[in-house]
């Protein structure tokens, strides 16, 4: 019996683990300013808007345009001042960069297969 509860709990935890919305990965990620990783944790197409300036890349495009923004901005900081729900089709992440300026990165995660991908990044100056 207790093999059995063992089993179902384990279960639970690993299945929970993979429906969870990757934020400290892109914590992480924004943190130290790495790009492809962001990238990675995306769909197969990304909307990537900054400063204004959008556009739908690839993933090879989109590591592009994150290491230049990256490259213009160094990392100090990042942390997320609010994420969505955990459950659903869709959610979205709002967090605070700072390099020189302060930005504001607006994320949202789409669930494919049973996993949330990064879908759109926005990144835009605070004033």
């Amino acid at each position: 019996m207790n093999y059995i509860i063992t089993s179902i709990l384990s279960l639970f935890f690993v299945l929970n683990a993979i429906l969870t919305i990757p934020f400290q990965e892109v914590e992480t990620a924004f943190t130290k300013g790495d790009a492809g990783k962001i990238i990675s944790l995306g769909t197969t197409k990304m909307l990537i808007s900054i400063g204004g300036n959008e556009g739908i890349y690839s993933k090879s495009q989109g590591t592009q345009v994150l290491s230049n923004f990256f490259k213009n901005n160094p990392p100090k900081s990042f942390t997320f001042g609010f994420k969505g729900k955990n459950s659903g089709a869709s959610t979205f992440a709002v967090g605070e960069y700072q390099s020189t300026e302060i930005y504001r990165v607006s994320i949202k995660f789409k669930n494919l297969n049973k996993t949330h991908q990064i879908e759109s990044i926005t990144i835009t100056p605070q004033k």
